[in-house]
């Protein structure tokens, strides 16, 4: 029963973590025109989209959405630890696709699977 519940928390983290990672670069494309961006404000946004995909793993698996959620910051962070090997010396992005940035990921997804129970009111 543990061993399907892991897969399934791995299947479903798969495209969690992607969606971390595409929704940072997504959000740094679009505010780009509007304002300089920079390492500080990719680590932001990485943060805030990671929370966003932690709680909407809890929210759309009640039971096993914590497991989801921590999934898909691993994820996020094993796409950003390959980002970081294979990137060029010199790259100016080492905050967000640094060991910082992997950090961020996966703690702020697991937070955000962590906080949604208790956002809720209780009666």
């Amino acid at each position: 029963m543990k061993t399907k519940a892991l897969l399934s928390n791995i299947l479903v983290g798969i495209p969690g973590g992607c969606l971390i990672f595409m929704g940072m670069l997504m959000v740094n494309a679009v505010l780009g025109p509007l304002t300089p961006t920079g390492e500080g404000t990719m680590l932001m946004i990485l943060c805030l989209t990671a929370l966003l995909v932690g709680l909407l793993a809890r929210w759309m698996r009640p039971y096993h959405g914590l497991g989801t959620a921590i999934a898909s910051g691993l994820v996020a962070a094993g796409i950003l630890l390959i980002l970081w090997l294979t990137a060029a010396p010199g790259s100016k992005a080492t905050l967000a696709f640094g060991p910082a940035g992997m950090l961020a990921a996966a703690a702020f997804s697991t937070f955000g699977g962590w906080i949604f129970p208790r956002l809720r009111k209780k009666p």
